[in-house]
């Protein structure tokens, strides 16, 4: 099935545009949707039309309302979203779309799942896919998780993505307060020990077929993240596709996963183990660096939504490097301390070959669009803290 007309959401994200960028080379009419107008991606050279819905974290009924209308309007051959609150919409709506509007996205069940820090960790175990030592509060008292656990410990808001409201514990006396604060603000939470990034900060992103087979796999390290106790990457390399990525990818095969999904790992020096942080059910913020290094993701997608056959490279680049410099780098450097010696850090050598999350001379005006959608986020408080409330 030829596709020609196709709708991305999230035109904040970097996976937005790093779809739209690909398709819309490829002569594709690539429309972007999101909550507020002025975002990077409808800046895009490669944004055939933009267009403004209800927020889907705000009203979600309104979102889904405009969607299904808007698709109706449009004729969408293909329809992708890329955040998670969007992700989980247009599952729950998917068997209401029209028989030619095609997507790759699983049920709510699995998505929720996954998404789930608790139910994930679980999972985990049974499968047998290694991860941090976890305890849960719901099944054993925090009193006795305080006299059991190797300190630090982080406390995991379970409904939670971006590192956002995870606490450091560096004492058991610590503990209780600190989890009940978590509960308080964000609801369930569980205790899982620190694992040091020292040892390497890992991402797999995949996409599985409607036979629950990867299709795709693309590994990257992340050599900086904003802020630096977790979230995107700011600066990552791609990696070559070890055998240890064959077991994380066991958790996905055990639920019958279908469509993208991204993983952390974490390897632990202590035991030499990797372990498996968390799953976000979605496409990756850095898809970027896969696409660029050999990974069609966004065709690989498209073909598997469609029922096309579709082949991807076994292998790919495992030299290119990936940068967010705007705004992330700059957030960056005025997080630490030492922002001389942090300015150091983020220099690159010319001759390592790199690619860029916004950057593009062939794209030029999503410079201007980072900058009024930062603008636009400085500027109103709950965006705001999108950005600011990351880490520990």
């Amino acid at each position: 099935m030829e596709t020609n007309k196709i709708l991305i959401t999230d035109g904040r994200t970097l996976s937005c545009l790093a779809f739209v960028r690909k398709l819309g080379r490829e002569g594709m009419d690539v429309h972007v949707g999101e909550s507020f107008k002025r975002n990077i991606t409808a800046y895009s050279k490669f944004t055939s039309e933009s267009h403004v819905y209800p927020s889907a974290e705000d009203d979600m009924d309104g979102f889904k309302t405009y969607i299904l209308k808007l698709i109706q309007q449009e004729q969408y051959d293909f329809v992708l979203p890329t955040r998670d609150t969007t992700t989980i919409a247009l599952a729950e709506i998917q068997d209401q779309l029209p028989t030619d509007t095609n997507m790759l996205v699983d049920t709510p069940e699995k998505i929720q799942r996954l998404n789930d820090k608790h139910r994930c960790a679980k999972l985990a175990e049974q499968v047998g896919v290694p991860i941090p030592t976890t305890y849960y509060p719901s099944e054993t008292p925090i009193e006795e998780i305080s006299s059991k656990a190797d300190f630090p410990v982080l406390v995991k808001p379970t409904d939670a993505s971006g590192s956002r409201g995870i606490q450091r514990v560096e004492t058991p006396q610590e503990l209780r307060p600190t989890y009940h604060s978590v509960l308080h603000e964000h609801g369930n939470a569980i205790v899982q020990e620190f694992v040091d990034h020292s040892g390497g900060h890992f991402s797999i992103g995949t996409v599985f077929d409607r036979k629950s087979k990867p299709q795709a796999v693309h590994v990257y390290k992340e050599l900086l993240q904003y802020p630096d106790s977790g979230g995107p990457a700011i600066q990552a390399v791609s990696s070559d596709p070890e055998p240890w990525v064959e077991e994380m990818l066991a958790i996905l095969e055990a639920i019958n996963w279908i469509g993208p999904a991204h993983m952390d790992v974490l390897f632990d020096p202590v035991d030499d183990t990797y372990k498996l942080l968390e799953v976000n059910p979605r496409i990756w913020m850095s898809v970027a660096l896969s696409i660029k290094s050999g990974v069609d993701i966004p065709n690989v997608i498209l073909n598997l939504a469609t029922g096309t056959d579709t082949t991807d490279p076994q292998s790919y680049r495992t030299d290119l490097h990936y940068r967010w410099v705007l705004p992330n780098e700059i957030l960056w450097i005025l997080n630490g301390g030492d922002r001389v010696d942090r300015i150091k850090k983020i220099a690159f050598d010319r001759k390592i070959p790199v690619c860029y999350g916004v950057l593009s001379r062939e794209d030029p005006f999503t410079i201007i669009g980072t900058l009024a959608q930062s603008a636009d986020f400085l500027l109103d408080t709950e965006k705001r803290q999108l950005i600011f409330d990351r880490g520990w």
